[in-house]
């Protein structure tokens, strides 16, 4: 990239028009457009301004990085090693620095000080102060957002390690800024949550990851699909929820599993499997009986930690439109008149009210 280009990649990047530019350098704006279509150079008096002025270094401007950064970063890294050698943690963090100062757009080596710093164990609040300083301007400045949530992660488990209750605070700032992606975000929450609030946080990871996954296993079964591979699939979804159940009450996360077994029964009777239908209407039946029974609800699962989710419809209600959607269901007239008894019990439990059925 040569310099007209550079200089125009600068500015945008900073979000600055051509008229901005110029004031802040006191010259004209037609100067500023001269420069980044190669009609003029800028003067060398006013390097040290732009590069101020995008944030960058003067060698960067001119791909001086590029040219000599393969060798320079070798000295550097040479550097580094020999002070590690000699356990001189003081000399690698004033290396860090300095080379930060010579090329303050070069943002890994903020990354890489950061890290050293926590495994340094550098947690008084100088060093810490200093490395929310380098945090800020790598926020403002640096335009990728894989380096900026890089540091958010780094900077949580380094706020975290504080002392002092101002700057481990912080921790849950950058904690919040993380992508709420359960993969990049999750492991970081035990930094800024208690013991049992980060294992009930794990807990309802657990049983969201297993609901996403069963939920796509199924989305996998087209109508086309013979009953043989429809069977293959919804086994495979009803024993990813028997994993964390373990035959236990599990609230809402029954009635997806429930589901599944219906689904596998009409299959099963489908194709004359009227034996392995039967399993697997006595395992549904046999699971909503914890549903109706005070003595079946206290018996949770261990991996299971909310079994009433916020704002979703209780189980005892999803289990009615469930049973009467499977009475419907021609393949399973066989079982009709034990779903139609289960389908009573369960109307009365749902009609005690939302009330007296959350009190339960």
């Amino acid at each position: 990239m040569v310099l007209k280009d550079k200089l125009k990649e600068l500015r945008i990047a900073r979000g600055l028009t051509q008229e901005a530019v110029a004031e802040q350098l006191g010259v004209a704006s037609q100067t500023v457009s001269k420069w980044e279509r190669g009609l003029r150079s800028p003067d060398i008096s006013l390097l040290p301004k732009i590069a101020v002025l995008y944030h960058c270094s003067i060698d960067s401007m001119f791909q001086m990085n590029t040219v000599r950064g393969k060798e320079h970063q070798q000295e550097f890294q040479s550097e580094i090693r020999k002070l590690r050698e000699m356990r001189d943690f003081d000399g690698m963090y004033r290396a860090w620095l300095q080379e930060i100062e010579l090329n303050p757009d070069q943002f890994v080596h903020y990354l890489d000080v950061m890290r050293f710093v926590i495994r340094a164990n550098f947690f008084d609040d100088e060093h810490v102060t200093k490395m929310l300083s380098l945090a800020a301007y790598v926020e403002t400045h640096c335009m990728d957002d894989d380096t900026r949530n890089d540091l958010y992660r780094i900077m949580v488990e380094l706020c975290s390690h504080s002392e002092n209750l101002t700057i481990k605070e912080r921790a849950k700032t950058y904690y919040n800024k993380i992508p709420k992606l359960r993969h990049s975000r999750e492991i970081y929450a035990k930094f800024v949550m208690d013991r049992e609030e980060y294992r009930r946080q794990l807990k309802n990871n657990i049983c969201y990851m297993i609901d996403l996954t069963e939920c796509s296993i199924r989305q996998l079964i087209l109508p086309e699909m013979s009953p043989e591979e429809k069977i293959f699939y919804y086994r495979k979804a009803a024993a990813l929820y028997e994993a964390i159940l373990d035959g236990q009450y599990g609230g809402v996360y029954d009635i997806a599993l429930f589901c599944d077994y219906a689904n596998l029964a009409s299959l099963l009777m489908q194709i004359g499997k009227t034996e392995e239908a039967k399993i697997y209407m006595e395992k549904m039946l046999m699971g909503q009986e914890k549903h109706l029974s005070s003595i079946g609800r206290e018996r949770k699962p261990e991996l299971v930690d909310a079994v009433v989710l916020p704002n979703c419809t209780p189980p005892e209600d999803s289990g009615v439109q469930l049973l009467r959607d499977v009475l419907k269901n021609e393949n399973l007239g066989v079982f009709r008149e034990e779903i139609r008894d289960m389908l009573q019990r369960y109307e009365v439990k749902a009609g005690l009210g939302k009330e007296s059925l959350n009190s339960l």
